[in-house]
């Protein structure tokens, strides 16, 4: 046990009342998160532990590193088959390739329209991307940004949020990234976006028990308690159940 003083809180509360998840790595063997189906029931115990009631499954789909596609996703979702994993989508990887899948009708949506997408963890996007995300737009999709406090090339540049929420993207915010998993950046940055209200949603990106221990184990200042219980009602939308 550890002593939790008025000024911080933990996930343990946040979820008290359940969460569904809309961004993890529990699909085994097909991305860099779960490695088997013992590795996926033993992650999945231990998010029941901290509160989540369900998850969508997003395991990356990351041209020439994760060649995801549905039926690959399809194949490791059934392979799973449990209760709390109420459906498979993916987290896309940005890029013109997304375009063409796009064209193809290849996707595989969280919910409706709503596509989650991520940018490049370590080199800054090129501006083309901007068309990429307009004609993803045109086609009728939602876009969810996948941990926007995690491009740490922005950190300098805090205004490209405000351009980017401009153009109608949803944010999601990292759990992880407000315990200082990532790193103090990251951390300042996540902190940043909560305090400006530049979140609509919350995922775990769990990929590993490490990571859920992780979770458990530390505490965020009490005041984002505040700025994080909206995101998870907003995430309710997302609920099968």
């Amino acid at each position: 046990m550890f002593w939790i003083s008025k000024k911080t809180a933990t996930y343990s509360e946040a979820w008290k009342n359940g969460f569904v998840d809309i961004h993890n790595h529990l699909l085994p063997g097909i991305d860099d998160g779960s490695k088997s189906v013992a590795q996926t029931e033993a992650m999945i115990q231990g998010m029941q532990e901290l509160g989540i009631t369900e998850a969508i499954a997003t395991p990356h789909t990351y041209p020439g590193l994760w060649n995801n596609n549905s039926e690959t996703i399809s194949a490791a979702f059934k392979t799973v088959a449990h209760p709390f994993i109420t459906k498979s989508s993916s987290e896309y990887f940005a890029d013109a390739y997304l375009l063409e899948r796009a064209e193809k009708q290849q996707l595989i949506p969280l919910k409706d329209d709503f596509l989650l997408i991520e940018f490049a963890i370590m080199s800054e996007p090129v501006d083309a991307i901007m068309d990429v995300l307009f004609e993803l737009k045109l086609k009728g999709y939602r876009l969810v940004l996948a941990h926007p406090e995690r491009y740490s090339y922005w950190e300098k540049k805090l205004n490209i949020f405000e351009q980017l929420k401009s153009f109608d993207l949803d944010f999601q915010l990292n759990a992880l990234s407000v315990v200082g998993y990532y790193g103090p950046t990251c951390k300042k940055m996540a902190e940043y976006l909560l305090e400006n209200d530049y979140y609509d949603f919350l995922g775990t990106d769990f990929h590993t028990l490490e990571q859920i221990a992780f979770a458990k184990n530390h505490l965020f200042a009490e005041k984002y308690l505040k700025k994080i219980m909206p995101l998870v009602e907003a995430n309710q939308f997302f609920s099968t159940k």
